[in-house]
């Protein structure tokens, strides 16, 4: 079976999937985010494993990514019908960086303890820390409404890289479109054509979508066309520099693919790299319309 059809047929299975686990209540939501980023981290401390030697720190990389996309849940308040708990983020993270550091003095040689320190730590960091904050913009309760800003992330993400891949796969270089590598040394296949196209489809998408439909409303900030279609530039801008930096890990470590959760797709960091990015770029965007207003 080729490639692409494992691809569309993954697609068809998760996609139906995750908008279930989104819709459904706090517990599939909450669980769905800090299980792809447990996973997520795992896939860091897995490649990272490749460079340097010291402890398999895989199951403590899921865990600390896990307790912090959590901890931005429970900080938020609201989900499971809990208080906001304050300072809740600021805790886990000084206690994971804690342990990380503990580990690193007592199993790791001095001559790569400090990239080994860093590199691993980065899994946690990104993931948990940065990528966790994608719950901030999912509410309490049952309903797809609960989530239409993470919906609009996440779509508009997968309609980026769906649009780069298949001009940059099928059109790129044929007929009146040349072929210019995009990245050549991180990731040999990503053409200029393909991110172009792939922007002004996230672009179109993003402006659509705040414009006229109520995917942002409950932040309290007036979108027009010009400001959807800067949202969805930045978006895109983000989304493939995500992308890039998964790919400049896996090059880094020697790794085809992060994971094998998706087939066809790789792993987790290789289908959620963009949205890791991206999901918590449109936070602080919309925190800082609302104080600016």
């Amino acid at each position: 079976m080729s490639n692409l059809a494992q691809r569309l047929i993954t697609a068809f299975i998760a996609i139906p999937v995750v908008f279930f686990l989104l819709w459904f209540c706090d517990y599939s939501r909450i669980g769905l985010m800090c299980f792809l980023a447990g996973v997520g981290a795992w896939e860091w401390a897995g490649m990272v494993r490749k460079m340097y030697q010291g402890p398999d720190m895989r199951y403590l990389s899921f865990a600390a990514s896990f307790a912090l996309t959590l901890a931005w849940a429970l900080s938020k308040g609201g989900f499971f019908g809990l208080p906001a708990v304050p300072y809740l983020v600021g805790m886990t993270a000084m206690i994971i960086f804690g342990i990380y550091i503990a580990v690193a003095y007592a199993r790791v040689k001095i001559e790569v303890l400090f990239p080994w320190l860093v590199m691993h730590m980065g899994a946690p960091l990104y993931v948990g820390l940065w990528g966790g904050m994608n719950v901030l913009m999912m509410g309490n309760g049952k309903g797809l409404d609960q989530c239409y800003p993470f919906i609009l992330v996440m779509t508009s993400m997968w309609g980026c890289d769906t649009a780069a891949y298949f001009f940059g796969k099928f059109a790129a270089g044929k007929g009146p479109f040349g072929r210019h590598l995009f990245a050549p040394t991180i990731s040999p296949k990503k053409t200029w054509e393909g991110s172009v196209v792939g922007t002004l489809f996230t672009m179109g998408w993003t402006a659509y979508w705040v414009t006229y439909s109520s995917a942002l409303a409950g932040f309290g900030v007036q979108f027009d066309i010009v400001k959807g279609l800067i949202l969805g530039f930045l978006f895109a801008v983000a989304g493939q520099a995500g992308d890039l930096l998964m790919s400049a890990l896996k090059r880094w470590s020697g790794t085809k693919d992060s994971g094998n959760l998706f087939v066809g797709h790789g792993g987790v960091l290789d289908r959620c790299d963009s949205f890791y990015l991206a999901a918590p770029m449109l936070w602080l965007l919309l925190d800082f319309f609302q104080k600016v207003a």
